[in-house]
């Protein structure tokens, strides 16, 4: 049997039994959704959710009534899921691909054609991209810190600034709780994974509450894979693929007259080995990451209005060694931001916010040039108005940047959206539209790497849309998506002759694409409960730069153009049996498309048993991941690992 047969085989033997779970118990009734126990595939319907700050407004909207798809992961997502990483939360439930550079290498999102660079990532809503490459390894967040992960899907840049062409991720951190709680897990699993995580919240007075958290993870990562660099091909088993990562959080918040504020601090410490991509070839390279990041946020009202004032310090370091290469480098990058909005109706059905941010940016690294340093500022005005059953999300940012010789540039991002809700004895359905502008200011990598570095490099543009239809019903929700964004002015670095690279402004990208979730709750005989989801996205992202090259208008690398995900919770007394599966169709490794790697299927199966014993709630589960045991890479030459277990001990005070 070939490739695309075993894979279509495995794809109905782990999807359809999902998404049969997720949709097929027609005469069951419906389970009133419960905010912390409900889980879907990517949001909890309107009903279960306050007023949210989303990532596609500044101003309190429900996904449901937002003008574009937002995904929300919940903390009971997070805890379902069984991820350890934003890389493996995203990687199993969101309607965006996350290119792995092997089990404990790079990972970084793609979402709707886009790149690394091209998503804007914020963590409590400030941005926390390096400056330097112009993404954040996702693999180094861990989801014990957090109590949320939310993706706006389409324009971004109108509401986030820079790098908002496909979209923008926002991580909420746990905030302090009102009462004092207490949340131990130890795990451990196959090729020397053992790790574990410790919450602790607490009220010091009336008016201030605390929160701290640590997470450790470590793993040997020598899992078996086939060598086909080997003839014969052979199984052997991955070299220097061991990694540690730890991490420290912890948040105060506290109100002081009429102010409410919260100071948060997050360091991370992580050392990796870095395997080649043959096991033939010398393995001793490394690396260390270390972030350390604080931010705070102060909120009072003014009149009928708010005023927030928020900031972030950031400062990050990266060493890399190979010896094989006489090489041990090390750089640093430091990144300081201030933000003010006020907030405030304008009329019966017009509320507006707008304000201003500046930020400071520099790197230092021995390739680069000593000016890696800018200057930034920008101003934005947003607004939500409703008429009836119409509500209108105009938005308008103009950003600037001063860079190193006098260089200043300049970027425009306006925004429409809207959200409509065409029949009246319907409430539950919306009509989401959206167009708007996005960039994407070059790196210090792309602007001062010595050698090749261009000053000169002009911010990537693109105009984007999207359309789509949402229902709400009592136990579930369904979205439908079309988006569209023409990129120009993209940044590609191209051999030179001289012996090295070197980045220009000459691609131009077209990407068409769809989007489709649902997600359900209902209730079964015999006291159970059901809840799942699928999502499904469909990518058609071409090179549209020169007709007369081998490229025109073939598909991005490593962008694939299907993907499906789907995910079930069964629940009965004390036992959930959790079952996730996704499909990741081919991605082409050329710019000609004449290579490609297979599609695959990843299925996972979560076994838990809950029970409380004197006031602590104890959760012990036994998780299978890649159950169907597929041999597979996300990046060409990068192996994921076989089939493999974990149990995990939870405890909840």
């Amino acid at each position: 049997m070939d490739a695309p047969h075993i894979v279509h085989s495995r794809l109905c033997a782990a999807l359809l039994i999902v998404v049969g779970l997720c949709l097929g118990p027609a005469a069951a009734q419906p389970v009133p959704a419960d905010p912390v126990a409900a889980d879907t595939s990517d949001v909890q319907w309107e009903t279960t959710l306050p007023p949210l700050t989303v990532t596609a407004s500044r101003l309190p909207t429900s996904p449901a009534e937002a003008p574009a798809r937002v995904s929300v992961f919940d903390s009971s997502a997070l805890r379902t899921s069984g991820a350890s990483s934003v890389a493996g939360l995203l990687d199993d439930r969101a309607g965006l691909h996350v290119r792995r550079y092997g089990a404990g290498g790079l990972a970084t999102p793609a979402l709707r054609g886009t790149g690394a660079s091209q998503t804007v990532l914020l963590l409590d809503g400030q941005r926390i991209t390096d400056p330097q490459i112009g993404h954040l390894d996702l693999s180094l967040l861990p989801t014990a810190l957090l109590r949320s992960v939310r993706v706006m899907h389409g324009p971004a840049s109108p509401l986030h600034g820079s790098d908002g062409l496909g979209g923008a991720i926002n991580l909420q951190t746990h905030p302090p709780s009102s009462s004092t709680e207490a949340r131990l897990a130890v795990e451990g699993g196959a090729f020397g994974a053992r790790g574990g995580s410790l919450l602790v919240s607490s009220v010091l007075t009336d008016v201030t509450s605390v929160v701290a958290a640590v997470d450790y993870q470590t793993t040997d990562g020598d899992f078996p894979y086939t060598d086909e660099s080997r003839f014969p091909p052979e199984t052997v088993h991955r070299r220097n693929a061991d990694r540690t990562r730890q991490s420290l959080y912890a948040s105060v918040q506290s109100r002081v007259a009429e102010h409410q504020l919260r100071v948060s601090g997050w360091g991370t410490q992580a050392e990796r080995g870095l395997p080649p991509t043959s096991s033939t070839a010398p393995a001793r390279a490394r690396q260390w990451d270390t972030q350390v990041r604080f931010w705070g946020r102060d909120r009072v009202p003014v009149g009928e209005g708010r005023l927030t004032v928020s900031g972030l310090a950031q400062r990050t370091r990266l060493q890399y060694t190979d010896p094989t290469q006489n090489l041990d480098q090390t750089g640093r990058t430091a990144l300081a931001s201030l933000e003010t909005t006020l907030r405030h109706p304008v009329s019966g059905r017009w509320t507006m916010i707008g304000g201003g941010s500046g930020s400071y940016a520099r790197a230092q690294h021995p390739s680069l040039s000593a000016s890696a340093h800018q200057h930034h500022a920008s101003a934005f005005m947003e607004g939500t108005g409703r008429y009836g059953r119409l509500t209108l999300y105009p938005a308008l940012r103009t950003d600037a940047y001063w860079m190193p010789a006098g260089t200043t540039r300049w970027a425009m991002s306006p925004r429409l959206g809207l959200n409509w809700q065409p029949f009246a004895r319907w409430p539950g359905l919306h009509v989401k539209a959206q167009i708007g502008r996005s960039f994407r200011v070059p790196t210090f990598n792309d602007r001062y790497w010595q050698p090749g570095g261009n000053p000169d490099l002009r911010p990537e543009r693109s105009w984007g849309g999207d359309l789509g239809i949402r229902l709400d019903w009592s136990h579930g929700h369904a979205e439908l998506s079309a988006f569209g964004h023409r990129r120009r002015d993209q940044i590609t670095w191209q051999p030179t002759g001289n012996g090295y690279w070197a980045p220009k402004n000459v691609q131009r990208v077209r990407a068409l694409g769809g989007e489709a979730s649902v997600g359900g709750a209902w209730s079964l005989p015999f006291g159970a409960d059901l809840r799942g989801g699928v999502t499904y996205t469909i990518t058609d992202a071409r090179n549209r730069t020169d007709p007369g090259s081998d490229s025109y208008n073939e598909p991005l690398r490593y962008v694939p153009r299907d993907q499906l995900k789907a995910h079930s919770t069964l629940s009965w007394g004390p036992a959930v049996l959790a079952l996730n599966a996704r499909y990741t169709g081919r991605r082409y490794v050329t710019s000609d498309g004449s290579q490609f790697l297979e599609a695959y299927v990843i299925a996972d199966t979560q076994l838990r048993l809950e029970h409380e014993f004197g006031g602590v709630r104890t959760e012990l589960s036994l998780r299978l991941d890649n159950a169907l045991d597929t041999d597979y890479e996300s990046v060409g030459g990068r192996p994921m690992p076989p089939r493999h277990a974990r149990l995990r001990l939870r405890l909840i005070l």
